[in-house]
């Protein structure tokens, strides 16, 4: 055993006997400098924990937003694995290329840790994920230098196309719907006529001329902002993997929004000629009513998603692949790659030398891995750690001292019927309640709110929603929705209980205002309540069925003199709901661009938003006013703006520099027209309700 070990120990040292000065220096060095790498990896995974936890909020609802219903972000992981996957590969790519610090890039690292505590401070999560993304950057320019940075810039900015922009987002999305839907509806009623197909287009809600049920509505899901996203996503990974020339670049960038449009449009193009093909079908084989409808909108609803996405990036590659081939250093680069290529298939096989069996081969001597990098790496790491913890330990207490000012009269856990899957219950709400139940010789109806309204608002929203009919009117309402809970109508056949109440809604109310589609509605849910309130003494029940019967009648019977309020405020999020605009169309409602009109709120002249909306389709019009408000900075005066893209540029301004935060809420009344009055007429009524309402929606100090 030991002379075992003493032949170890003579070949050991015979070895180091053997190497040359230089390699047995590099292997101290190497000793040396490992403990420094240990320790530099280390130091990377605590701030790749410390980026992670301090980032954690925004992080998540980015990841809630690649799932939200909205579907504005569906494709937001892929986008960013996508990039993940451009990162690792550049990363590859530059293990060559020494690296080297960069203190410029420290500079960075301070500015995007300043600019996220600044937008912390404000809530705005999307620009806290900017913040993220510069970040993640500023340290690959910091401890890699410039090269370094400048190759993994492209990547990083890609992962921006996977974050949803809040309202940005859904005024995006409804701009693509309208324009998807205009060029679907234009091209279906040029190639169409030959196959007799037509269609009459509403807002983003498309109809068959000859057939009015096979309609449907192009949802925010079907925007086209997905597409957009995408093909935004691949011309400009198109522009960095194959383009080099400015003006090719700039021409890829242009075509974005054009192929995006055209993508989205042939969707809705395949499913408007699916849905007349199957219809079709199911005339000539006397299929189930409905059958056609079902195929063309529930599979093929599905499957046109597919193809095109793949014609889509088909037209990104085409325009990519000529643009390259167009004279320029790409072409240069291409014609020589080709060349290259041919050479090498044409050049003879040559014959592989015969191997010298006597000569001993001996393997080529590895240069040992240079470490001494991380001698230095280390200690800006460490640095970098230390700004990040002092960065998290300051945005604990940057929002403690906000000033939040006083909004309208809110009744915490009032009682509001919700109607939702489950049917019809009472919730309790915050509820603006200092509107009072008479304004202007108007008696309030209180209308239901959805349960989708409420999933998509933050949960301690506080709003209003009351219709505010004639007096007479309303005394009508409530006696005609006491006889349908309570009149002598037939109990057990459903037929005939049908048949009475629709007698009685006719009869009652024949002023022409009611579709066939509201006498359905107002009948099943008659129906529905009378049957759950048969041996029923819970009076709540009672209270909800009259409730929603006497809002439902209202709102139905479309009086023109009646006035819709709606506000909406919220406790924390100071973010208000988006303008009309950026709906109405969605529902089917055809609306003039909004136009300023001159308001007196409190003793002072604002600017606020008039809107002429119409809906063709059910004939009616209607006129609606519309303003954003919030308390003045000396707790008296009200702001109100129509002028939205500036305000939340303001809120931010305020929160960051001043810490204080102005309530702001949307305030929005609209009244329906007669068809022989003018939107004038109808704006001259909601200016004198609103001179009404003025005492009831002016903010209070609590200062």
């Amino acid at each position: 055993m030991n002379e075992d070990n003493n032949t170890i120990d003579t070949e050991n040292n015979s070895i180091k006997e053997n190497s040359s000065p230089v390699e047995q220096n590099n292997n101290s060095k190497n000793d040396e400098t490992s403990i420094f790498r240990t320790l530099t990896f280390f130091l990377f995974l605590i701030l790749g924990v410390l980026i992670i936890y301090s980032y954690k909020y925004p992080l998540l609802r980015t990841w809630d937003s690649w799932g939200s219903e909205h579907g504005y972000n569906a494709n937001g992981m892929m986008i960013f694995i996508g990039s993940c996957l451009l990162l690792f590969w550049v990363g590859k790519q530059l293990k060559s290329v020494p690296k080297k610090i960069n203190f410029i890039g420290l500079g960075f690292v301070a500015a995007s840790l300043v600019f996220t505590l600044a937008f912390k401070r404000g809530d705005i999560n999307a620009m806290q994920t900017i913040g993220f993304v510069g970040l993640i950057w500023s340290i690959c320019f910091y401890l890699g230098g410039w090269i370094f940075g400048k190759a993994v810039m492209f990547p990083l900015f890609l992962s921006l196309f996977s974050v949803q922009w809040g309202l940005g987002s859904s005024v995006v999305s409804l701009k693509m719907r309208i324009l998807s839907t205009k060029f679907a509806c234009w091209f279906i009623n040029i190639t169409g006529k030959p196959f007799d197909i037509q269609v009459s287009r509403q807002g983003t809600n498309v109809s068959m001329i000859d057939m009015p049920d096979l309609a449907f509505d192009v949802a925010a899901a079907c925007s086209g902002l997905q597409s957009l996203m995408m093909t935004s996503v691949l011309s400009l990974l198109m522009c960095y993997l194959m383009l080099k020339t400015w003006w090719k670049r700039a021409v890829m960038v242009i075509l974005i929004i054009p192929i995006a449009i055209m993508n989205n449009s042939l969707r809705i193009v395949l499913i408007a000629y699916c849905g007349k093909f199957f219809t079709w079908i199911e005339h000539i084989f006397n299929l189930s009513e409905g059958w056609g409808k079902k195929i063309a909108f529930g599979a093929f609803h599905e499957y046109p998603g597919v193809i095109v996405y793949g014609l889509g990036f088909l037209m990104v590659w085409l325009v990519a692949h000529y643009l390259e081939r167009m004279p320029g250093i790409e072409r240069e680069i291409w014609l020589k790659k080709k060349a290259e290529k041919e050479a090498k298939k044409n050049a003879p096989e040559k014959d592989e030398p015969e191997e010298d069996d006597d000569e001993e081969v001996k393997p080529e001597a590895k240069e040992p891995p240079d470490y001494s990098f991380y001698k230095i790496l280390w200690k800006h790491t460490l640095v970098v750690v230390i700004l990040l913890m002092a960065a998290y330990y300051i945005g604990l207490k940057v929002k403690q001292n906000i000033y939040y000012t006083k909004g309208l009269t809110v009744m915490n856990n009032y009682p509001t019927i919700v109607v939702g899957e489950k049917g019809y219950q009472v919730k309790p709400l915050n509820y603006i309640v200092a509107i009072p139940q008479v304004i202007g010789g108007k008696s309030m109806v209180k209308m239901p709110v959805s349960e989708e309204e409420l999933k998509q608002l933050p949960e301690d929203t506080e709003y209003f929603r009351g219709l505010f009919v004639p007096t007479n009117s309303y005394f009508k309402y409530v006696a005609a929705t006491r006889t349908l809970l309570t009149g002598n109508f037939a109990t057990n056949d459903y037929n005939l209980a049908e048949k009475q109440i629709k007698t009685y809604i006719k009869q009652y109310f024949n002023n022409g205002r009611w579709d066939s589609n509201q006498f359905d509605r107002m009948t099943y849910q008659t129906i529905f309540f009378r049957s759950k309130l048969v041996g029923e003494v819970d009076p709540r029940l009672q209270n909800i069925a009259l409730m929603h019967l006497l809002s439902s009648i209202a709102k139905t019977d479309n009086d023109p003199n009646s006035v819709m309020l709606a506000i909406v405020q919220n406790n924390t999020d100071r973010h208000s709901i988006h303008a009309p605009e950026a709906c109405f169309p969605a529902q089917g409602w055809q609306i003039d661009e909004p136009k300023p009109e001159k308001l007196i709120i409190a003793s002072n002249e604002f600017e606020v938003a008039r809107m002429d909306a119409g809906f063709k389709q059910l004939g009616v019009r209607e006129c609606i006013l519309y303003w954003y408000q919030c308390e003045g900075n000396n707790g008296k005066k009200v702001y109100a703006t129509r002028n939205y893209p500036w305000l939340p540029f303001k809120t931010a301004f305020d929160l960051i520099f001043y810490g204080r935060s102005d309530r702001w809420a949307f305030v929005r009344l609209s009244t329906p027209m007669t068809e022989s009055e003018t939107y004038d007429d109808a704006y001259e009524e909601l200016s004198e309700f609103v001179k009404e309402l003025e005492p009831h929606i002016i903010y209070t100090s609590n200062e």
